[in-house]
């Protein structure tokens, strides 16, 4: 529980759905009240909301996509590779190997 700053506001946003990208959106959701420490929002239907404080507009940091996209590219691979050596080492094959397997194919997709 931490109080809000100096020149912080805290939005009510309800969270992604179909048709608004990775973005939250203010539609249908207000702030009506509260203190520092809690929010009251009013929202006019049914979802999963957020509240969300920020000093300044956040900005994309390239360093983070480049580390998403590079982290990503590795595990894509490794899974790959954990597949393929499940599929081909037929005489290790168990009920472990197995539902390793379908795991690896989950995370894979």
């Amino acid at each position: 529980r931490q109080a809000l700053r100096a020149g912080e506001v805290p939005r009510c946003v309800t969270w992604p759905t179909k048709g608004t990208g990775d973005h939250q959106t203010l539609l249908d959701c207000d702030r009506v009240g509260g203190d520092a420490f809690h929010s009251i929002c009013a929202c006019t239907h049914f979802s999963a909301f957020a509240v969300l404080t920020a000093t300044h507009r956040v900005e994309d940091n390239f360093a983070l996509t480049v580390v998403t996209y590079v982290g990503m590219s590795v595990s894509l691979v490794c899974l790959f590779l954990a597949i393929v050596t499940f599929l081909l080492c037929r005489s290790l094959w168990t009920v472990s190997v197995t539902l390793h397997l379908q795991l690896s194919i989950c995370l894979f997709a």
